[in-house]
């Protein structure tokens, strides 16, 4: 079943399985279903909706300060998640995985398709 992966900001390595979950909210609210301690994101600042019928999760903004930026386009309507999409609230980034399991071969796969699959490593 599909998952959140946290590859930036204050949650980094995280991962939010949604299996369970027809609704999420994603803020900085401890009601929030998956709560990250971002100082940039809203208290509740996007939901993540099971579309039945589509089969897909969707991804809403819930009126936030900063917006909800799916693949670096602010949305601004419910928005259907791909396999692989990056999804970035605040100084936060999600990767959408439609397996809530992945090894790390394949979240590294999933970022390079984005252009994210490189290791930055600082100057000792």
């Amino acid at each position: 079943m599909a998952a959140l992966l946290v590859t930036d900001g204050p949650a980094n390595g995280q991962t939010f399985a949604l299996e369970q979950h027809r609704l999420v909210m994603v803020g900085r609210d401890a009601q929030c279903t998956f709560q990250i301690v971002d100082t940039q994101m809203s208290r509740r600042h996007m939901q993540i909706r099971f579309d039945a019928d589509a089969g897909r999760h969707c991804a809403i903004d819930f009126g936030s300060s900063n917006g909800v930026h799916v693949n670096d386009n602010r949305i601004e309507e419910e928005t259907a998640l791909e396999d692989g999409d990056r999804i970035r609230l605040g100084s936060t980034t999600l990767v959408y995985s439609v397996d809530d399991s992945p090894n790390a071969q394949r979240v590294w796969e999933m970022l390079r398709r984005h252009g994210q699959g490189s290791l930055q490593t600082s100057a000792d």
